[in-house]
């Protein structure tokens, strides 16, 4: 649990002090946001579903690009083979970067969350629980995935073209059930009405945080 900690509290301050992955992922966020409000029809009578599209393409996307970066940064300045060599449970690594990770996400989330709210010209309410669990659900497992693979991607030549060609594929089951569970969220539905998608987020995550636990020392064993 020190070593978690020590880990967790490192990426955090780092961030804190640079900003760079945060910074990252809400501009991206944003970027696509942006660009999605004014392609796609607000007045065909879809907002909720629409506006829960445009949210979760540009979390995909900034993710994408930001929430490996924990990774990769710290791969080219030296820091993960020296984190590797020591006795640290590679496991323990792996929940340290996850947890870094998700957070990053979790704050992008939550400037996309509230920019979509105002170009799509939706009104805040309780039903914003229902999105928060949904898009939490989201980055957490997306971050999970996007940790292992980054983790392969590192050691692969062209690994950042690599990257988005395994991580889309593999995300799009949870990326619809989040997608589902956000409209409903959005156009004022209870909880119970998204429970079925919802559902389906724990179990993706579920099995990428498992996936990531088992195979995470495998990936990095011979860095």
């Amino acid at each position: 649990m020190n070593a978690f900690l020590a880990i967790l509290r490192k990426d955090l301050i780092l961030e804190l002090r640079g900003g760079r992955s945060t910074t990252a992922l809400v501009s991206l966020a944003l970027l696509v946001l942006v660009v999605l409000t004014f392609a796609l029809d607000r007045t065909a009578g879809g907002g909720p579903a629409t506006a829960a599209g445009a949210l979760w393409i540009a979390l995909v996307f900034a993710g994408m690009l930001g929430a490996t970066r924990v990774m990769v940064a710290e791969h080219e300045n030296g820091c993960l083979r020296a984190l590797l060599l020591s006795p640290v449970d590679r496991a323990i690594l792996y929940a340290a970067k996850l947890t870094a990770s998700t957070t990053f996400m979790i704050a992008a989330a939550l400037a996309a969350t509230i920019m979509a709210m105002l170009f799509f010209n939706l009104e805040f309410s309780d039903s914003l629980v229902t999105l928060a669990i949904a898009l939490i659900l989201g980055a957490l497992g997306f971050s999970a995935l996007a940790t292992l693979l980054a983790a392969i991607s590192i050691r692969a030549r062209g690994g950042e073209l690599l990257l988005p060609l395994l991580i889309v594929p593999l995300f799009v089951p949870a990326l619809i059930a989040g997608v589902k569970a956000s409209a409903a969220a959005l156009s004022g539905a209870p909880l119970a009405a998204a429970r079925e998608w919802v559902g389906i987020l724990v179990a993706f995550d579920v099995l990428f945080i498992a996936a990531g636990y088992l195979l995470f020392e495998h990936v990095v064993g011979e860095e």
